[in-house]
């Protein structure tokens, strides 16, 4: 997986693990959306899964933890890395690092012990991001939605201004097939990392996350998409490799 960081990691400073540094109380606070990569132990199920999942609700409840969300991201596809993925959302680094530390200082034992041999996961993955909303959430979106990343590289003698001018063009192509087909549940977020590149997680010049409440919303609005001559406009300036997830709200 060639993969890029720009839309979950730390800003530039790691974000792994427990963090000791602090955000400057002065300077503006930024959203942080934080993947967790999870690998399935041997005694891995989905009603123990599940189980896990209530406790670690009820742990982040009993801390009182400033925490927008938290889903499950499942691969569509056979990654070497990982089974899934525990996606965290912040409201800034500040809420994230206290969560982190005091969920460390008082769960970490307890929540190791309770998912001994059902998964794990380790301090070199977990990447936050600053997403930015380049289509706002619609209210067609539930508890279960499909989510694809999609990791781009600029080709030699394009850069920002071709992708400026690709989002202007695809806001007002999605603009006029809302207009004829509704609105749908698809909306997209850019992510920009927080953290350095690692061996598992390469630079890329950025991503894309686009984001659909059910798989009908998905294969409909590809099939009118490729009517179009956007994806030829985008293969011009860049090169990306698509990663699809299936997602489901867990908090």
């Amino acid at each position: 997986m060639k993969i890029i960081y720009i839309l979950m990691g730390c800003l530039l400073i790691t974000a792994c693990g427990s963090s000791n540094e602090q955000v400057d109380s002065g300077a503006p606070q930024t959203a942080v959306v934080e993947y967790v990569w999870q690998t399935k132990g041997p005694n891995y199920s989905d009603e123990a899964l599940e189980k896990l999942i209530d406790s670690w609700n009820e742990k982040v409840t009993e801390g009182g933890y400033d925490m927008i969300g938290a889903n499950i991201l499942v691969p569509q596809f056979q990654p070497d890395t990982h089974d899934f993925v525990w996606v965290l959302r912040w409201p800034s680094m500040e809420a994230r690092d206290y969560a982190w530390d005091h969920f460390q200082a008082n769960y970490d034992q307890e929540w190791n012990e309770e998912r001994a041999g059902i998964f794990s996961d380790n301090d070199e993955d977990v990447y936050a991001f600053s997403p930015s909303l380049g289509r706002p959430m619609k209210a067609g979106n539930g508890n279960t939605f499909e989510a694809e990343f999609n990791f781009c590289n600029y080709n030699e003698g394009y850069g920002e201004s071709d992708l400026k001018k690709f989002r202007q063009d695809f806001g007002d192509y999605l603009d006029e097939d809302e207009m004829e087909n509704g609105e749908g549940t698809f909306w997209y977020v850019m992510l920009d990392p927080l953290f350095e590149p690692t061996t598992n997680v390469q630079h890329t010049d950025y991503l894309w996350l686009n984001i659909w409440g059910n798989k009908e919303d998905k294969d409909s609005g590809y099939a009118r998409y490729a009517e179009t001559d956007l994806q030829t406009q985008a293969d011009t300036f860049s090169t990306c490799q698509r990663f699809p997830h299936s997602g489901r709200v867990i908090r």
